[in-house]
């Protein structure tokens, strides 16, 4: 999947009306979602298996981050 304008834009508005975000790029399963603080958690998992709640697996999460800028900095942030 290519992560274009567009897509960084719908994703963004998504992330600003409180929505996780997920998606694949270059084999890697991205989640972001609004920090309880301030800013985007931004996680990136190796493995999309998800535990019985829906969670990512923590054993294939392989790096992750808070990015305190805007909606579509967090989608860059770690692209």
């Amino acid at each position: 999947m290519k992560i274009t304008n567009t897509k960084i834009a719908v994703f963004g508005s998504m992330l600003e009306n409180g929505k996780t975000v997920d998606f694949i790029y270059r084999g890697f399963f991205y989640e972001i979602f609004p920090s309880l603080d301030i800013g985007y958690v931004v996680n990136i998992y190796s493995h999309n298996e998800k535990d019985e709640y829906g969670n990512y697996m923590d054993e294939f999460l392989i790096d992750g981050g808070l990015c305190t800028g805007s909606a579509e900095d967090a989608i860059s942030f770690m692209l």
